[in-house]
């Protein structure tokens, strides 16, 4: 068994350090607040009727509610990548002085970002439940697959948690370079507009294919809402998963160990 599983298995049987410390880590931030951890619905309420309002009432052809709907759930997931990347790249950085200390098993810190980002979605969850169930085109049936595809996004933000975990504590420059990147992925996402929109032969339909968070969202949101998942879209995610299990597993094996030196 490669290091990372290793070492992911030991995580997982000692969730203290990720599943409580991510807890904390939410907590902590808004304490001296007077709104407290509400002040991590107002985005998504903002968003969601806000902007997504504000966006369908220019387009008069399309339905409010299915809007509003499918604007939510994009807006939760793509914050659910966004924030999990960006902080991957500086996760080690962060948690210097544990590693300094001997905590040497990484697969903690990564898991940390991950969870972190986890309990923002799970709390602005019933936001966006509130627009998904008000949409005509929301499919009940459709949950048990959007659960198996959110367990697919999970999976490959461990797993590419991981490499930009590595190469950030290289190179700490890639925490900005990454930042950068978000914005200009969120433009070839359909999260403010329908996939629809962008047919395969032209640029920007090609541009929105070859965007892994594209097809990541789609296996999300799309059985929710009756909206149609490319089979390519299955076939992509596969190939990433792979690719993402394979260069985890090697470039943590090689590179693990250098961390602290890099920091």
């Amino acid at each position: 068994m490669s290091l990372l599983f290793t070492h992911l298995l030991h995580s997982l049987r000692r969730p203290d350090h990720w599943v409580y410390g991510s807890w904390l880590d939410t907590v902590v931030k808004y304490r001296k607040t007077r709104l407290g951890i509400v002040w991590l619905l107002i985005p998504t309420v903002v968003y969601i009727w806000g902007i997504g309002g504000f966006l369908a009432a220019l387009q008069p052809g399309v339905s409010g509610p299915n809007f509003l709907a499918h604007v939510g759930m994009g807006f939760l997931v793509f914050r659910f990548f966004s924030t999990v990347l960006i902080d991957a790249t500086s996760v080690f950085a962060n948690s210097q002085s544990y590693i300094y200390d001997g905590h040497v098993r990484l697969t903690d810190f990564v898991l940390r970002s991950v969870a972190r980002s986890f309990y923002y979605f799970l709390l602005s969850l019933p936001v966006v439940a509130i627009a998904v169930l008000a949409s005509p085109q929301f499919d009940p049936a459709g949950l048990a697959p959007s659960i198996a595809g959110m367990a697919v996004v999970v999976l490959n933000l461990f797993l590419y948690g991981v490499l930009f975990s590595i190469a950030g504590a290289r190179f700490p420059d890639l925490h900005e370079l990454m930042g950068s990147a978000i914005m200009a992925l969120f433009l070839i996402t359909p999260i403010v507009w329908y996939s629809s929109a962008a047919s395969a032969e032209t640029l920007h339909g090609q541009l929105m294919r070859l965007n892994p968070l594209y097809h990541l969202l789609a296996v999300v949101r799309g059985p929710l809402l009756q909206e149609a998942v490319e089979p390519t879209t299955y076939a992509y995610l596969g190939g990433l998963t792979l690719v993402g299990v394979l260069l985890a597993s090697v470039v943590y094996g090689a590179k693990a160990r250098r961390v602290p030196v890099w920091l």
